[in-house]
């Protein structure tokens, strides 16, 4: 039984072994230890060392968490739950196990960041429903949605002031016997984990190859090649229909328009853009973002309507949560349109035949125009709905992600195609983690000092300049742009 414990349990492991390079892995988790380290080291009180230690361990235990449900219902395959004698078992044996381990050890270490100004039971009970919050939310893309995003209202909405009473009521019988009633919430968390389990039913089945098409989707994403919303199921169609309606519409249009005897450049590459970006095409990224906006505006005006909060407060709260989803999606083709050439190299030795298409070493700044024009337009109106925002809450550290996303950008996309490598999700996560790492320092350096957010706006917008001339110079020196990565 131990064995079998032993291999469910370290599957994920293995897999990862064998599915990434273990020195990458470890340069990262080096990396980060060493920051770490270096943070705790200038320090001058212990206690913070100790919470900022305890704070990171907690959130690299809750990751582990995660990844380890993503391995086990996985192994919760249909047939093996109806079929197997005893798999179905063991997977929930396994899985409490975890759970309560990893429970435990986040409570502790929770206790030990607050210095024990908060009993030990209630954190316990705190990181045991966080994990069957995760747990639920791998059955559901929409269910983990609601779960990771609820607590981001909590303080906007002033829930907590709603619901003050029921919260006193149960505090107050809490205390009465804690330990008791930990004991008692593990038991009923603990049912609600092992029902996350399917036993091989039609359900089952529909929900697992469900959940496996999701995966599949989610890998092929970590290496640059993104799905449109319309994989999520029947509310992604629905949501992707207008998308794609613009996006047969500007289709027409350039066919109608295309001249196969005098056709112009900016014709020809535009048609060549269609599908050299796929789902990342300019088009149907703004489409989706301002779609995207609109129903988040609408529904957060309909919850101010009813729940009467102002919307100053919620925006002065929700400052940095929406600044990172705006930068998000708008900063994101600096560094998602590189790896699209890659995946629609098949198609580009076709697009070097159509009339009119640039050949040999001009064709590296054709490529290079479309794509950072895309970025550079994308970039402005992100960067001008930053500065409404820093506007409007005050806050003009925000800006620091449009100051650090414009030389990271321009960099990435003046590349030579032609020795584009295979994306892996450590190169397609790299320029990402270099954009979070940068903007960290400039949001802590602009939020000290107010006035510096302009001084390194300007140095953003001189080395940008910099390098795109100096890039621009390399590329006409560069081997013909397509097919991408024939060179690599």
């Amino acid at each position: 039984m131990t064995a079998s414990l032993n291999q469910i349990l370290l599957a994920f492991w293995r897999q990862s072994n064998a599915d990434s390079s273990r020195w990458a892995r470890a340069s990262f988790y080096g990396v980060v230890l060493a920051g770490l380290g270096v943070a705790l080291w200038f320090m001058p009180v212990v206690q913070v060392r100790i919470a900022i230690a305890c704070t990171v361990l907690v959130l690299a235990s809750f990751g582990l968490w995660v990844l380890l449900l993503v391995n086990l219902l996985q192994q919760n395959h249909p047939t093996s739950a109806r079929l197997v004698p005893g798999h179905l078992r063991r997977l929930r044996q396994a899985t409490l196990i975890a759970w309560l381990l990893i429970g435990a050890a986040q409570g502790v270490l929770a206790w030990w960041a607050l210095a024990g100004h908060v009993p030990l039971p209630p954190l316990v009970l705190a990181a045991a429903a966080v994990g069957v919050c995760a747990a639920w939310g791998q059955r559901h893309w929409l269910w983990a949605v609601a779960l990771y995003m609820a607590p981001f209202f909590v303080v906007p909405l002033h829930l907590h002031e709603h619901l003050a009473p029921q919260w006193h009521a149960l505090v107050d019988l809490w205390q009465l016997q804690p330990w008791g009633w930990l004991a008692l919430g593990l038991v009923v968390l603990g049912a609600l984990l092992v029902r996350v389990y399917g036993s091989g039913d039609a359900s089952h089945r529909a929900a697992y190859e469900k959940r496996q098409r999701m995966l599949k989707l989610a890998r092929s994403g970590m290496t640059g090649n993104r799905a449109g919303i319309a994989a999520l199921g029947r509310f992604g169609e629905w949501f992707a229909w207008p998308v794609d309606t613009l996006a047969a519409s500007w289709l027409s249009r350039l066919l109608a328009r295309a001249q196969p005897k005098q056709a112009s450049l900016a014709n020809v590459m535009a048609r060549a853009e269609l599908v050299l970006h796929g789902l990342q095409h300019w088009l149907r990224h703004g489409a989706s973002v301002g779609l995207t906006l609109l129903c988040v505006g609408l529904g957060c005006a309909l919850a101010f309507g009813l729940l009467g909060v102002a919307s100053g407060p919620f925006f002065s709260s929700a400052t940095f949560g929406i600044a990172f989803g705006l930068g998000i999606a708008g900063f994101n083709p600096g560094f998602a349109l590189r790896n699209m050439l890659w995946h629609t190299r098949r198609e580009q030795a076709l697009l070097v035949l159509l009339p009119g298409m640039p050949q040999g070493r001009q064709l590296n700044r054709a490529v290079a125009f479309v794509q950072l024009r895309h970025f550079l337009l994308a970039w402005g109106l992100t960067s001008l709905l930053l500065g409404g925002l820093a506007l409007l809450t005050g806050n003009s550290s925000v800006l620091s992600m449009s100051i650090a996303s414009l030389p990271l950008g321009v960099l990435n996309l003046t590349r030579a195609p032609a020795t584009l490598r295979a994306p892996t999700p450590w190169t397609t996560s790299r320029p990402l983690l270099g954009f979070f790492l940068l903007n960290a320092v400039l949001w802590g350096l602009c939020a000290w000092l107010s006035g510096l957010v302009w001084l390194l706006a300007g140095i953003s917008l001189a080395l940008s300049a910099a390098l795109l001339t100096w890039r621009w110079r390399v590329l006409a020196q560069a081997p013909s742009a397509l097919p991408a990565g024939r060179l690599a």
